[in-house]
């Protein structure tokens, strides 16, 4: 959250503008892929005891995610959940402006965003298991002016981790 308020004072204070999704980052979300090359990255885990088709109406059910997730306070989107389509949500205080990249029904999704100077990458895959169990993975990377000296990969893991845990809170609810 500190670092989140860090990011929006430090580019506010340079007067840097925000910037679209690279091609490249695009081409990337589209394949499922992050940035492998992004000074900030993570992979987590978790394990949901949950139907496959009810952790995919969360994840995809975008305007809803502040009544799972916690940390988000506002979510709009215009359209249902497609690639090409964008949608703004806030986090830690800061202003996320993404574009659906990846739609895999019931698979995986993935969107690019930006705020301020920062651009990222996050996807997310679903993998049943032979038990009923759905291994949920997400990557994310995030690039952008001095992005690895203001968070590190550990934050995000941390960030990740706890979006995780509230899907699967949410789901196994």
């Amino acid at each position: 959250m500190v670092a989140a308020w860090l990011l929006l004072f430090v580019f506010s204070m340079t007067g840097l503008s925000a910037c679209g999704a690279s091609k490249f980052d695009q081409e990337l979300a589209a394949r499922g892929m992050i940035d492998e090359h992004a000074p900030v990255k993570t992979t987590v885990q978790i394990v949901i005891q949950a139907p496959p088709e009810k952790i995919w109406a969360l994840l995809t059910n975008i305007k809803d995610w502040a009544a799972w997730q916690p940390d988000i306070s506002e979510v709009r989107i215009q359209a249902a959940p497609a690639p090409a389509v964008p949608f703004t949500w806030s986090t830690g205080g800061m202003t996320i402006h993404s574009t659906i990249r990846l739609f895999d029904s019931d698979r995986a999704v993935g969107w690019t965003g930006r705020a301020v100077h920062l651009h990222a990458i996050h996807i997310w895959t679903l993998n049943p298991l032979p038990d009923g169990r759905v291994l949920v993975e997400t990557r994310e990377s995030m690039d952008g002016w001095l992005i690895g000296r203001l968070y590190s990969s550990r934050e995000l893991q941390e960030s990740d981790k706890k979006w995780l845990e509230h899907l699967k809170k949410a789901a196994e609810s």
